[in-house]
């Protein structure tokens, strides 16, 4: 990779190698001082950085162009996140939701196999929420509709997620 250096870098470039070759021949000349070698290592610390210069202050200022990047990557996810949030919560109807709700508790207590409550089993079982063997072979009317219908992993994890975007919109 080759860069373009400007005439400013190569006379600042030029001037420490000159500083740099007087040091030595105060070095060579038998005068040496710990001061003299601190300004050498010095100089020769520049020459090595002089031509990297350039990346460091576009890093610099290329530090604004990188937050304003991350905050706008932060608006977009907090956008989506709204979004999906919303769309679970638009994906089932209060009714079925509750529904699940109360077959995950254990306790649906009683019940009437209405076309409605038949609807949301055979949804809820079509999607996976629930397990059941036939929803034709559970008695019309009972005492608890969870002795029949039990709650998958998936069902269970829906729950979870609907309360969290639904504390999350209110919050």
């Amino acid at each position: 990779m080759t860069q373009d250096y400007s005439g400013k870098w190569w006379a600042a470039f030029i001037c420490i190698i000159f500083i740099e070759a007087v040091l030595l021949i105060l070095l060579i000349s038998r005068q040496p001082t710990p001061l003299l070698f601190v300004a050498i290592v010095a100089i020769a610390f520049l020459l090595f950085l002089l031509p990297q210069l350039d990346e460091v202050i576009a890093l610099t200022f290329d530090r604004g162009k990188l937050d304003s990047k991350i905050n706008s990557m932060g608006k977009k996810i907090s956008t989506t996140k709204t979004r999906t949030d919303k769309l679970v919560l638009l994906s089932m109807p209060k009714s079925m939701y509750e529904t699940l709700k109360k077959l995950t508790a254990g306790n649906f207590k009683s019940y009437e196999m209405s076309d409605t409550l038949e609807r949301e089993l055979y949804y809820l079982k079509d999607i996976g929420y629930i397990e059941v063997g036939r929803i034709r072979d559970i008695p019309y009317d009972g005492n608890n509709l969870s002795d029949y219908v039990r709650v998958t992993d998936f069902g269970k994890q829906f729950i979870e997620l609907r309360k969290s975007a639904e504390e999350d919109s209110k919050g």
